[in-house]
């Protein structure tokens, strides 16, 4: 889907898409004989990609790149991107999902904890009834020897499911659906926590929250061994890049 636009934020190339093409795309997708992968990008995977030349290039590569986190939204917007919108991804994983009943296609889910993957494929399927989740692998925290990776590509190309949804966490998923792009006939959409929101495990902010750009400080008070550190480190540096990068484009468009 080269004709799509992108833009740059820092070193990152994000779609810049609305939500109907975004629909559209996907359904394109769905009747391709080719595969592809669709990162969805929040703040840590813009410094990931920052830090880590080949993952800037895995990224970079997909197919889509999707902005998640009113941040990686509110940069698209200040460098004058009006159309782009915001995909989080339990939204991303919904719509793929309403889609595939619309079109009667299969889908899939890779990893995360098997509990947390099963009451997630079961609060999908009561919200879109006829919803065929035909793969749901949840993989040893261990690194895995050749023959189970083959096994792993052997079910899931078996399966015939169109879409498979990477619960691996960043930038884990995005090496995955990157390393085995040449082995599926599908699409891997790297949601990360998604599954944990859709199933409960973790808690949703209402919509007020998430758009004043809040939904951080929500998982941190949930999570903060865990996400401090990481906030503090990541938000800080992508405030510096950004503003450093706004600054350039507010003079190159003065000058213009």
């Amino acid at each position: 889907m080269n004709d799509l636009k992108k833009q740059k934020i820092i070193t990152h190339n994000l779609s810049v898409i609305t939500r109907k093409k975004f629909l559209e795309v996907i359904k394109k997708f769905s009747f391709s004989q080719k595969s592809h992968y669709i990162c969805i990008t929040p703040v840590h995977a813009i410094i990931e990609a920052y830090k880590n030349e080949k993952f800037e290039k895995i990224v970079n590569d997909s197919d889509l790149a999707l902005p998640d986190g009113r941040p990686v939204f509110w940069a698209l917007r200040l460098l004058h991107n009006n159309e782009a919108e915001y995909f989080p991804g339990y939204y991303v994983t919904k719509q793929i999902c309403k889609m595939a009943v619309e079109n009667k296609i299969k889908v899939g889910f890779y990893g995360g904890e098997i509990k947390v993957l099963n009451k997630c494929v079961e609060v999908l399927k009561n919200e879109f009834k006829e919803l065929d989740v035909n793969y749901v692998y949840s993989p040893p925290f261990r690194l895995l020897d050749n023959n189970e990776k083959s096994e792993i590509i052997k079910d899931i190309n078996k399966s015939e499911i169109k879409f498979l949804f990477v619960s691996l966490g960043c930038p884990k998923q995005e090496y995955w659906m990157a390393e085995h792009k040449k082995n599926f006939q599908c699409t891997s959409v790297g949601i990360g926590a998604g599954v944990d929101w859709i199933s409960g495990n973790k808690y949703i902010p209402p919509l007020w929250v998430q758009k004043i750009g809040l939904f951080w400080l929500v998982r941190l008070i949930s999570e903060p061994k865990r996400l401090f550190w990481r906030y503090f480190s990541t938000n800080l540096k992508f405030i510096y890049l950004f503003f450093k990068q706004y600054l350039k484009f507010k003079l190159y468009k003065n000058i213009n």
